[in-house]
Order: structure tokens, then sequence, then C-alpha cells
């Protein structure tokens, strides 16, 4: 069953067409990659799905709902979250403190109140903080400060925020970028877990071997149009999706 889809999404800037005529879904429960080359309107899409653009036109749905156009916070209190390519950690503040920032009972506050309300907050609170350092695997940094952990640790406060907010959909924006390859298998080894808990994982990826490996299904963007839609094995021998990525037919 779908959760999410979005039908005939446009979207231009001065002129440049950066998403055209988009329209496809996501099925409950499952990991849907975005892939394309440089350029293509990975990025756009995920921004115009969550809130950050609004479309020229076209319509995006989450359980059925009708959410285009709405701000960020709402489509994140309505159960979708992303995050970024760049990794957005809070340096001066610990992991714990990072991950806190994430949950609902703070998205009232601001920055600050958020920390200062986390250093009293109730043992509810803190147990679910405490499960998310632990679901994520960092217990032994959870009091260090997030400028002091290593990169791949960084990636993984990133993701445990996002989990924080009690999203149901995941839009994760190369969480698999600049990881050795334990720290890929870990993340991975996650996303799948995430799925068979009851998650919805959509990912922008331009690692192919965790594209191939982990999707259910593959969606591939070029020049902001869809060029093909299929299982991971079938997409990597598309006829198109070489065109796209190699110049060659």
């Amino acid at each position: 069953m779908a959760i999410f889809r979005v039908e005939k999404l446009f979207k231009s800037f001065g002129g440049l067409r950066a998403i055209a005529d988009l329209t496809f879904s996501i099925e409950k429960r499952t990991i849907t990659s975005l892939i394309g080359p440089n350029g293509a309107g990975k990025t756009t899409a995920f921004s115009l799905i969550t809130g950050f653009l609004k479309p020229d036109s076209g319509k995006i749905f989450f359980r059925e709902r009708d959410i285009t156009g709405l701000p960020a916070f709402q489509i994140v209190n309505l159960g979708i979250v992303r995050t970024f390519q760049d990794v957005r950690v809070l340096n001066k503040l610990t992991v714990k403190e990072n991950i806190l920032i994430g949950l609902r009972e703070t998205h009232q506050q601001g920055l600050l109140q958020s920390v200062f309300w986390g250093k009293r907050a109730t043992r509810k609170v803190m147990d679910k903080v405490e499960q998310l350092v632990e679901f994520v695997g960092l217990e032994d940094v959870a009091e260090e400060l997030a400028e002091n952990v290593s990169y791949p640790e960084q990636k993984l406060i990133i993701l445990a925020r996002a989990l924080a907010t009690d999203a149901e959909l995941l839009l994760l924006d190369e969480p698999a970028s600049g990881l050795d390859q334990n720290s890929l298998e870990r993340m991975m080894g996650l996303l799948r877990r995430l799925v068979k808990e009851g998650k919805t994982v959509f990912l922008v990826e331009h690692n192919m071997e965790v594209v191939i490996n982990i999707s259910d299904y593959v969606i591939v963007l070029d020049f902001g149009q869809k060029i093909a839609e299929d299982v991971p094995d079938r997409v990597r021998f598309n006829p198109k999706v070489i065109q796209a990525y190699l110049g060659v037919s």
C-alpha cells in the first residue's frame, strides 16, 4: 500500500526547469532510492516534499492527505522528516543534546530553551533519548561534544535526531556518503532494521553498492524528469539509465 505519492510535480528556477512532470509513489515499510546524475533534481525533489520549497504545480500526498505547499514544520509534525547531505550537528552540544532537539516535545521551544529544558527533562523524555542513542550505537560517546566524535558517528547523530521526531517516512540525503566499509554496513543494517520496525525510508544516494543492496525500488531522475523506475537489478541495466550516467547508449 502506498504511503506517499506525488503527481505531476513541476518546479523551475528563473526559467531553468528543475523538476518536470514528476509522478511516483512509495510503498509503506520499504526502502526506495532516488538516483540520477549530478544536477538531476534529486535534492530539489526532497525539498519540495518536505516543505523547504513550494512546487509551481502538481500535488503531494502523504497517507492520502494533500500536503502540497505546507511549511516544513507542519510536514514534520505530520510524520515526514528529512536529513541533509552535509552533516549538520551542533558542535558545542553533546551527542544526547543533539538528539534531544529532535524530540517532538522540544518543537515549540527555541534551541537554547530546548537544551536548558533537556537538563531538567522528565525521565520519560530522557529514556527516549537514551533508547535512540542505543539504537544507533552511540552509548560510548553519548556525553561527548558532537565536534569531538568521528564523522561516521556524526552521521548516526543525524539519523537519531531524525528518528526523535517519530516520523514514519524518513527522507535521507546521502546517508552513506563518506563512510568506510564498516560504517557503511552499520548504516545499512540500521536502515533495514528501521523498515522491520515500521518505518518507510526514501534515500537520495550516489553509492550504487548501497542502492543495489538495500533498495526495494529505485526511481531515476535526469534533468528533472523520471526516466526509469523499477527494482534495482532491472534499473541498473536500463539503457536510459546507462546513457544518463555514462553518456552512452
